[in-house]
């Protein structure tokens, strides 16, 4: 296959356009977490259930919309002689017509749940974002297929600025649920406005639909699109199981204990993105040792990480919570305490899902997703109905279980590399002690903060011994 010549200035192209992505990601984080932490304080348990299911459902509608169609349309846009036009337009329409669908889909949906007019009308409002972002998703391919992705991140993040503004004010004026969806509909118009401006001036992007294209299109994303959406489902499952079995506070106390988790888990891909980049490179040039080694050391430094998570929360999930939900989502503090542990297990399975990616063996990857949701409904009905939202946290962090046995089989078996079992025990090791140590000094009555902050430490000295850092930049290297 034929692509287009790249340019002089692709390498410093790239590296601006890699630096704008990531900056954008971790002011996209620190505006979520912002405009979340608003509505959970203005929103009671009941009505934040309410708010937590009509987001889950509408981000699976998401999901449908996009069945994989911008990355091919980057793929394809690419190839000498393409029409990028034509290309970006056509998949634009698919896109809208999967957001309609999908638009029907959350209504039928929010109705089996048994909700209220003013749930479905939030629901109609909230699936506006999908429409938008049928157009906005696929122009920004522009940017990508010129390594100018400087511009979305732009545009992405005065979206989100507008966004969290809005939240803020209609929180300050007692605005109604369904308001609440509102300000992501306006900051993804304001991008999509940007966008399309940007893309015609700066790439002369004239957008028109080429029916020509449309088997071919739906053809090739017929794998991908089923794959995301298992994806999503294994993560949102314990979310609509108690939204299906238990009352609307106990999930919107479910869905403050995750919160945190997902946003973690988001934060994470900005590490996992640009290791994978090095490790694809290493896979498609035929260094199988270089490819190993960054392996090895990414899941170290991964899980170095992220282990501070339940390092600080097994004895500071309490304060954490009253800090930062109020005093009437304490129950959520015990959840908050599995759910951390399963963070690192999440974390772990989306870097080997990224290797096997890199190596091409992404169908194993949607395989085993498949195997563990359906193992993961009867364990999450059973344990919900017998423990809550206590036994939905438990029962996510088995679904985590599970999937990190079948990744690290089947990256051993397509790759031949393995987790390196010695680090990964002392980590761990490093991580319990100082996870109990926490434990201790706030039943000593010790602050929390400074009970988190010994655990911190206790954890930096063991990774500091094991040299983490150095030998990963050994590894790029």
């Amino acid at each position: 296959m034929t692509t287009r010549a790249a340019p002089a200035s692709t390498t410093r192209r790239a590296a601006v356009s890699t630096a704008s992505q990531l900056a954008a990601k971790v002011v996209h984080l620190v505006l979520n977490v912002v405009s979340t932490l608003a509505v959970v304080r203005y929103l009671a348990p009941e009505g934040y259930g309410t708010y937590v299911l009509v987001a889950t459902v509408t981000t699976l509608a998401g999901v449908v919309a996009d069945f994989g169609l911008p990355k091919l349309a980057v793929r394809e846009a690419v190839r000498v002689d393409a029409d990028p036009g034509a290309i970006i337009g056509t998949v634009a329409a698919l896109r809208l017509v999967l957001a309609l669908v999908a638009a029907l889909a959350v209504q039928v949906t929010l109705l089996a749940f048994g909700q209220s007019s003013e749930a479905l009308l939030a629901g109609a409002v909230a699936c506006l974002v999908t429409v938008g972002d049928a157009v906005l998703g696929v122009v920004v391919v522009a940017f990508q297929i010129h390594l100018l992705q400087q511009y979305e991140a732009i545009i992405r993040v005065l979206g989100e600025a507008v966004e969290t503004a809005l939240v803020l004010v209609l929180v300050w004026l007692g605005a109604a649920l369904p308001m609440l969806f509102v300000p992501p509909v306006v900051g993804v118009a304001v991008g999509t406005v940007l966008a399309l401006r940007v893309g015609s001036r700066r790439f002369a992007l004239r957008l028109r639909l080429d029916r020509s294209l449309v088997r071919g299109l739906v053809t090739e994303a017929l794998p991908l699109g089923p794959g995301m959406l298992v994806g999503v489902l294994c993560l949102k499952l314990d979310s609509l199981v108690v939204a299906a079995l238990l009352p609307a506070a106990d999930l919107g106390r479910y869905g403050a204990a995750y919160q945190p988790i997902e946003y973690l888990l988001l934060a994470s891909a900005i590490v996992i993105n640009v290791l994978f980049t090095v490790l694809a490179r290493a896979w498609a040039v035929g260094d199988r040792v270089a490819f190993r080694r960054i392996y090895a050391r990414g899941t170290e430094v991964l899980l170095a990480v992220t282990l501070a998570v339940p390092v600080v929360l097994v004895g500071g999930a309490s304060w954490v919570v009253e800090l930062a939900f109020g005093p009437s989502y304490a129950a959520s503090a015990q959840p908050l305490r599995w759910l951390s542990v399963a963070l690192v297990l999440m974390t772990i399975n989306a870097w080997q899902s990224v290797v096997l990616l890199a190596t091409g063996f992404q169908r194993i990857t949607l395989a085993y997703n498949l195997a563990a949701l359906a193992v993961s409904v009867p364990v999450d009905v059973v344990l919900i109905r017998s423990r809550g939202i206590d036994g939905a946290a438990l029962a996510a962090l088995a679904g985590a279980v599970l999937v990190l046995c079948c990744s690290t089989v089947a990256v051993r078996r397509c790759s031949a590399a393995t987790l390196p079992a010695g680090r990964v025990l002392r980590l761990v090791a490093a991580a319990a002690m100082s996870a109990a140590l926490v434990a201790w000094l706030v039943d000593r009555q010790v602050t929390a903060p400074a009970a988190m902050l010994a655990g911190l430490a206790g954890l930096a000295v063991g990774v500091w011994r094991l040299r983490l850092l150095p030998r990963l930049q050994e590894a790029l290297g």
